[in-house]
């Protein structure tokens, strides 16, 4: 009689009447003799040994489990329902090796498991030599701290503008997240401004702090670019020499450009509302432009939201020369409902979107306030 004989013998008896300790023993025979032969084995009976693996370790303590998780995690052609089975288990333990390691979990494994199991679960994910955008979205949207900080961090991982957007976005008060960020080479020229101009005074100095030496100049030179644009937006506002230092200066430049913007509303200054705009929400004007010829009044309500700009200063808006369509009394209270429902956060996620597609229906720009 053959081994393997011997050993198909053997797997019967336990399956039917041995003990837990008798079926640990025949699991790893079974698994030894997979790794054997690994390299060497046809689909076909690689499908074998997932039919015997599979009824063995139903009953198996998760210890061993996770040896077996360790076990099949980096081999190309390992069982596939048996290590869809290890995944999902709820013990991190057994399913970490495999989410982190095998390339036989699809993407939609890996969704489907990053949507209904634990941080410790995504975190394995994160791990991953390649992540998808479609997973990596699910990691962003469902993640913690510790969860976006590895994915960030993570070479092989590809995002979509939407998950960039939404990464960069918790980066702004996240020195740390900023700062991994900050590293990576594929970050979009137009999110690294966003995510400068927008952070907090502390990421901003965490930035220049921590960056590497190649990397600071790029850093200085936007973080003046920003300044300058800003300083020379308000240069005609009266300003004292107070020796300011540039970060009291955007705060105070920034708070000038909401009262010119008042002043820009009352005289029925399009051009310069429009400027003022997509200074202060730092996109292209051509957003601006493009929300007001529609009269598309979620993306109006998003841009002032994101900006800082008070309610009183948005109606005053919607009910100038400047506004295509001016709204009724009794709609202005179903639009002040609205701005004041939608939070900064979703407003500045949103404004990312919008930069990005310059041009984009209302109907688009309402459903992604929604959906924010």
């Amino acid at each position: 009689m053959t081994p393997q004989a011997s050993l198909i013998d053997e797997l019967e008896t336990q399956l039917r009447t041995g003990t837990n300790a008798g079926r640990v023993a025949i699991l790893r025979k079974v698994t030894d003799l997979f790794l054997q032969n690994a390299k060497d084995i046809s689909e076909a009976q690689v499908e074998v040994f997932d039919d015997v693996m599979i009824r063995l370790i139903e009953q198996i303590e998760d210890k061993i489990l996770a040896e077996l998780s360790e076990c099949l995690a980096t081999i190309d052609n390992s069982p596939a329902n048996v290590i869809a089975q290890l995944a999902r288990n709820d013990r991190i333990e057994v399913a970490g090796p495999v989410l982190e390691k095998s390339n036989r979990l699809s993407d939609i494994d890996l969704v489907e498991i990053a949507y209904t199991k634990s941080q410790a679960h995504l975190s394995a994910i994160s791990g991953r030599a390649q992540i998808n955008p479609a997973v990596a979205e699910v990691l962003i949207r469902r993640g913690g701290t510790e969860v976006a900080l590895k994915l960030a961090a993570n070479p092989g991982a590809a995002f979509s503008s939407e998950s960039f957007s939404a990464l960069v976005q918790r980066a702004l008060d996240n020195k740390n997240l900023a700062a991994t960020i900050s590293e990576r080479t594929d970050v979009p020229p137009e999110l690294y401004e966003f995510l400068v101009l927008r952070a907090t005074e502390r990421v901003k100095k965490h930035l220049v702090a921590t960056c590497k030496p190649e990397h600071r100049p790029r850093v200085e030179t936007l973080l003046s670019k920003v300044s300058s644009r800003i300083v020379q937006q308000a240069a005609t506002f009266p300003r004292a020499n107070t020796g300011w230092s540039t970060t009291t200066m955007i705060k105070r430049d920034l708070a000038t450009l909401r009262t010119q913007l008042d002043k820009f509303i009352a005289a029925g200054s399009t051009q310069e509302i429009i400027n003022t705009l997509a200074q202060l929400a730092a996109i292209p004007a051509e957003t601006v432009k493009n929300v007001i010829r529609q009269s598309a009044e979620d993306g109006l309500l998003i841009i002032c939201r994101a900006s800082g700009i008070s309610w009183p200063s948005v109606r005053a808006l919607l009910k100038s020369r400047t506004w295509p369509r001016v709204p009724q009394d009794s709609e202005l209270k179903a639009i002040s409902d609205r701005y004041f429902r939608l939070s900064n956060e979703s407003a500045q996620r949103v404004l990312l979107f919008m930069k990005a597609r310059k041009t984009m229906p209302a109907d688009e720009m309402s459903r992604l306030l929604v959906d924010a």
